[in-house]
């Protein structure tokens, strides 16, 4: 799938929300925070799948040594997380 396809998917998407939304009905976002919020989307559904796949997939050792990797290089972050 293009990049361009991928942008134009989620900005639809974005835009019957916001529409159907009376949250959002005076806002006007400006290209740059439409391309920031699209990549904000993007990394959620990611982070989605990945977590699935990890999830689904324990006992795997590959999928056991990619999660142990993930943990060990975001271990600080996570420290300061759970204070």
């Amino acid at each position: 799938m293009s990049n361009s396809l991928i942008k134009m998917d989620i900005s639809k998407v974005l835009a019957e929300q916001s529409a159907s939304s009376n949250i959002t009905s005076n806002v006007n976002f400006t290209p740059d925070q439409i391309k920031k919020l699209n990549y904000e989307v993007m990394y959620k559904m990611l982070e989605g799948k990945v977590e699935k796949f990890v999830l689904e997939n324990q006992g795997n050792p590959l999928v056991d040594n990619f999660k142990n990797d993930i943990v060990q290089t975001f271990s600080h972050l996570l420290t300061q997380l759970q204070k």
